[in-house]
């Protein structure tokens, strides 16, 4: 396998849940109150597990024997995701109310810190919380030399997450620490773990039809599931943690198999190709910097809510403004990318 088209391929990958995020973002903040269309539930629940998963994929470092010879730099990490994470969403909060958008953000530290959603700014310090606790046990994990193993391992630390947010944390220490994103995501980063673990095992695996077909019908099941969970009241609805498990790890599997397969053997290029590359490698700034160029789009709410909240209108409606936001934070970051000071401060770069 090509190491560079690998990375290419994971760039392109990312780039397209960047543009997932936005998009997003743009139903939610700029349009607000049309949280009921099909495509913003779909967002909702698929455009940040990629970003995870290849997180992990990347986390692990093995030797020829396939076991971690380093534990992950967290200096380095730290530096790369708390510090952006706290000067930039407090800039956030100073803008947000000269932003003219109607999101019900509170614009104080306390309502920051103590919002469980960080106002949009939770991935990068539960990123860190995760790759703390896959630190703690990595040499839990040395002692087994089998998948069935590590899964095992693996599975028992979800499980002391899990007594840790329903038993042990208060309320406002979980929201503090965003804990129960840590929890739902814990699994997808650690899957991404070992698929680098177990690298040719992995894509051997996925390319085959059964399992391929598997993850298809896995995400259409479970995507039904948790966008229409009122539906199922029979089913406990902690069961929604187990869902998205078997959501972000099928959604891992189909996108990595169709995104690979359509690269082929040798890097791609082409305006679609590249575009997803450059935003892919840029995600962490594009996902920093994005809050700050949404702007209200309140007047489209009611043609989409005329048109039924229609998954086609609320594509278009959504893709033109995030392509431009996007392009709009890759001109910024090519701005202040001279200086150190600045780029660490507001992307993360060393």
């Amino acid at each position: 396998m090509n190491n560079s088209n690998r990375l290419q391929y994971f760039d392109v990958l990312k780039g397209f849940a960047i543009l997932l995020v936005v998009m997003g973002h743009v139903l939610t903040m700029c349009i607000r109150d049309i949280d009921n269309t099909l495509l913003f539930k779909i967002i909702e629940r698929t455009h940040m597990p990629l970003f995870f998963f290849i997180s992990g994929y990347f986390s692990f470092k093995c030797t020829t024997k396939g076991v971690p010879h380093d534990f992950p730099q967290l200096a380095k990490r730290f530096m790369q995701l708390i510090v952006p994470f706290v000067a930039v969403s407090s800039l956030w909060i100073i803008y947000f109310p000269h932003s003219s958008l109607q999101s019900p953000i509170d614009s104080t530290l306390t309502g920051l810190y103590f919002n469980e959603w960080k106002n949009g700014y939770w991935f990068t310090l539960c990123l860190f919380e995760i790759i703390l606790v896959y630190t703690a046990i990595i040499p839990v994990l040395r002692l087994s030399h089998t998948i069935k193993g590590n899964i095992l391992i693996i599975t028992a630390t979800w499980a002391m997450l899990w007594i840790l947010l329903r038993y042990v944390f208060p309320d406002n220490i979980s929201s503090l620490l965003s804990f129960r994103l840590v929890f739902s995501f814990f699994p997808i980063f650690m899957a991404g773990v070992l698929a680098k673990k177990y690298v040719d095992s992995f894509y051997r695996n996925i390319n085959k039809s059964g399992i391929y077909t598997s993850a298809l019908i896995a995400i259409g099941v479970t995507l039904y599931y948790l966008c229409y969970y009122w539906e199922f009241p029979w089913i406990n609805g902690e069961f929604t943690y187990i869902a998205g498990v078997i959501l972000h790890i099928s959604l891992a599997i189909v996108a990595t198999v169709f995104v690979k397969n359509y690269m082929g053997h040798d890097n791609k290029s082409g305006i679609i190709v590249n575009t997803f590359t450059l935003w892919g490698k840029e995600s962490l700034t594009i996902y920093l910097l994005h809050y700050f160029f949404l702007f209200p789009l309140g007047w489209l709410r009611q043609p989409l809510i005329d048109m039924g909240l229609g998954f086609v209108p609320a594509l278009i409606v959504s893709a033109i403004p995030a392509v431009v936001i996007i392009t709009a934070v890759t001109g910024v970051n090519a701005i202040i990318g001279k200086s150190r000071l600045l780029s660490l401060l507001l992307t993360g770069k060393l």
